[in-house]
C-alpha cells in the first residue's frame, strides 16, 4: 500500500519525471565516443557487444531494484541513468563497428534507444523511404519536448512497478530481466539502422566510377 501511495505522490513522481527528462537531454546531446574499430564483417562483434551490455544492465538493474519505502523509490533515477548510459554506449559502439560513428546524430540516438518502447513518440524523428530509414533533424525545443514525453513514459512505467519491487526477490528478478530485454532491443534497432547506412554507402561506392 505504501508503494502505491508513493507512486501516486505528485511530489515524488514529479521529481522523478523532471530529472529523467534532463538526464535524457544531456545523454542524447553528448554522443559518447567509441574505441571500437570498424570491420568488414562486424556482426559477430556486435552480437558480443549486445550480449555484454544486456548482461551489464540486467545485473545493474537487479542490484538497484527499489527497496520498500519512499527513499527506495528514488533509486529509480540512478537506475535509469546508468542503464541509459550503457545503452547509449552500445549504440555508439555499434555505429563505430559499421564505420558510421560520424553520422550518429542525437536523432539517431533517440531512435535507437526508444523505438521499441515509444514508437509513437519517436515516429517524427525518422522517415522510412523504401528500405531506408532517414533521420529528420529536430530543433532543440522540439527535442526537449520529445524527451520530456519519453522521460515521463519511462518513469511512469517504473513507478507503476514500485509495488512489485517492494518484494526483494521478485523486484530484483523482474527489473533485471526487463533491463536485459530492453538493451537487447536497443542493440537490434541500432544494428539494423547502421547496417542499412553501411550497405547504402557500399552500394554508392560501387556505382561511383573510379
Amino acid at each position: 500500500m505504501e508503494e502505491e501511495l508513493i507512486s501516486n505522490d505528485p511530489g515524488v513522481s514529479g521529481l522523478i519525471k523532471e530529472k529523467t527528462s534532463k538526464i535524457l537531454f544531456d545523454l542524447v546531446t553528448a554522443i559518447p565516443e567509441s574505441l571500437v574499430s570498424p570491420t568488414e564483417n562486424p556482426e559477430i562483434k556486435i552480437k558480443t557487444l549486445i550480449k555484454k551490455a544486456s548482461v551489464k544492465t540486467g545485473v545493474l538493474s537487479a542490484t538497484l531494484a527499489i527497496p520498500a519505502g519512499s527513499v527506495g523509490v528514488l533509486t529509480i533515477i540512478p537506475d535509469l541513468t546508468a542503464i541509459w548510459r550503457i545503452q547509449a554506449q552500445l549504440v555508439a559502439d555499434i555505429a563505430a563497428s559499421y564505420g558510421q560513428i560520424a553520422v550518429l546524430s542525437r536523432e539517431a540516438m533517440v531512435w535507437c534507444l526508444f523505438r521499441h518502447t515509444a514508437s509513437q513518440l519517436v515516429r517524427d524523428v525518422a522517415v522510412r523511404t523504401g528500405s531506408r530509414i532517414i533521420m529528420q533533424k529536430v530543433s532543440v525545443s522540439a527535442l526537449r519536448a520529445l524527451l520530456q514525453k519519453i522521460g515521463i513514459q519511462a518513469s511512469s512505467k517504473l513507478l507503476g512497478r514500485a509495488l512489485f519491487r517492494a518484494i526483494p526477490a521478485l523486484g530484483a528478478i523482474g527489473s533485471g530481466a526487463y533491463a536485459y530485454y530492453d538493451t537487447q532491443e536497443v542493440g537490434k534497432t541500432a544494428q539494423a539502422y547502421f547496417k542499412g547506412l553501411a550497405d547504402q554507402n557500399k552500394i554508392q561506392k560501387e556505382k561511383t566510377p573510379d
